[in-house]
């Protein structure tokens, strides 16, 4: 589900976000998710929000690279792993689905390995020329995004 705001937007910073959660937050509501799986890094951050927001206390995360830098790569590669033994709705959340290569790659492997799990995917941003559409969205992304928690804590921790 996505809300239709379209604009372009090169910075998304820490109010909006603010704003943003409760309402990504309310679309993932009605999944009921009882874990949430982060993909690191770039969902990390807005996983644990959604996690606040919804009082969902297993928060998990897997790393998957498909960028070198700003070069998105030929290949997706995943690393490490994850305990759905406990878990049946697993919301996986990222900051932006770009090409849509990562979740290509990523529900796959994990509905092989989970078949007991109902997995949904949910993201600020989404392209619309992404191979996979979350299943919950804020925005429309035109732009290349730089997120607060990238930019603001580059710029504050780089020397002078």
């Amino acid at each position: 589900m996505h809300l239709g705001y379209d604009f372009e937007m090169t910075y998304y910073d820490f109010n909006q976000f603010k704003t943003d959660i409760p309402r990504l937050g309310s679309l993932c509501e009605t999944f009921q998710p009882d874990t949430i799986l982060a993909v690191a890094r770039g969902g990390m951050t807005l996983a644990h929000a959604l996690c606040m927001h919804l009082d969902v206390r297993n928060l998990q995360s897997i790393r998957c690279e498909s960028y070198d830098e700003d070069t998105q790569r030929e290949t997706v590669t995943t690393f490490g792993k994850s305990d759905f033994s406990q878990s049946s709705k697993v919301l996986i959340v990222d900051d932006i689905v770009d090409s849509g290569r990562t979740l290509q790659a990523l529900l796959p492997f994990l509905q092989s390995n989970n078949p007991h799990v109902i997995f949904k995917t949910a993201s600020l941003f989404t392209k619309s020329t992404a191979l996979v559409q979350p299943d919950f969205s804020l925005y429309e992304a035109t732009d290349w995004i730089d997120f607060f928690w990238e930019k603001d804590f580059i710029k504050s921790t780089l020397p002078q």
